[in-house]
């Protein structure tokens, strides 16, 4: 199912995130990327990043496509690329996907800002989660090469 660096467990799809369509709600979708990102920063930063930095991360812009429907019977799981990292910032992308035919359901694009707890404004990652974060995009250089939707803009297809 997987090559990328971070394959996220199955995500619980709650009984909430099933809107009047029948299906997961588009905001559900998102919570549902978020929750891979997270794990997946989680490896990076570690379990208590936040209590022993005094350090965490904002999101700053992200692009979400919706591909197909997901329902709540789905077995979702988050396929986490990182892109680009500097000393403030980190670029990833995160690909949910369905467990039974391995669809792409939803892709989600951004950007999240290593930030102070303290003063809530922008700050250097640590030395060492720089590190690991510019290390973790070289590695995956070549697999996010390959996702052909990466940097697109929001439009309106075929115009």
């Amino acid at each position: 199912m997987s090559d990328a660096p971070f394959l996220s467990p199955p995500l619980e799809i709650e009984r909430r995130f099933i809107d009047h369509n029948g299906h997961v709600n588009m905001a559900y979708h998102l919570v549902l990327a978020d929750t891979a990102l997270d794990l997946a920063f989680c490896e990076i930063k570690g379990e208590d990043y936040v209590a022993r930095r005094g350090m965490t991360t904002f999101a700053a812009e992200m692009h979400v496509r919706y591909l197909r429907e997901m329902s709540a019977h789905d077995e979702i799981r988050g396929r986490v690329r990182w892109i680009a990292a500097d000393e403030k910032r980190a670029h990833w992308a995160v690909e949910l996907v369905r467990g039974s035919d391995g669809a792409v359901v939803t892709t989600v694009e951004g950007v999240s800002l290593s930030v102070s707890v303290e003063t809530r404004r922008v700050a250097p990652y640590p030395e060492d989660i720089a590190g690991r974060l510019a290390a973790a995009a070289r590695a995956d250089e070549a697999g996010a090469r390959d996702l052909g939707w990466l940097g697109r803009r929001v439009t309106m297809m075929g115009r």
